[in-house]
């Protein structure tokens, strides 16, 4: 599982299915709108999404965290480079979600032959 720190506290963060659950229903979106967000996200989605990010980590870490949207922007005020980090481990985590997916059609595809 992939950790950040924020407030000098290293948090696991993970961006499963709850998480995009959650960023969705926290910002009303379908989850076939999440690829367009991308380079076009706002700031607001950006905090809501690491804000999922880190409920998620702590949930399957078995650990509780107790933070607001307001807690993670003032936490990029501090150090905006937890955007950066955050945003990265989220496209890993699309990219491997969506490798897995491929390589899945593939045996099936395979099995019926």
């Amino acid at each position: 599982m992939d950790v950040i720190e924020i407030d000098k506290k290293i948090v696991p963060i993970r961006f499963g299915m709850n998480a995009l659950r959650l960023f969705c229903k926290d910002q009303n979106i379908k989850l076939t709108e999440l690829s367009r967000l991308g380079n076009n996200i706002g700031l607001d989605e950006a905090c809501s999404l690491i804000l999922c990010g880190l409920k998620d980590g702590a949930r399957k870490n078995k650990t509780n965290i107790n933070l607001t949207v307001d807690d993670v922007a003032d936490a990029l005020d501090e150090d905006f480079t937890i955007l950066e980090k955050a945003m990265e481990i989220f496209a890993n985590s699309f990219n491997t979600a969506i490798k897995g997916n491929k390589v899945e059609e593939k045996k099936k595809s395979l099995k019926k032959k």
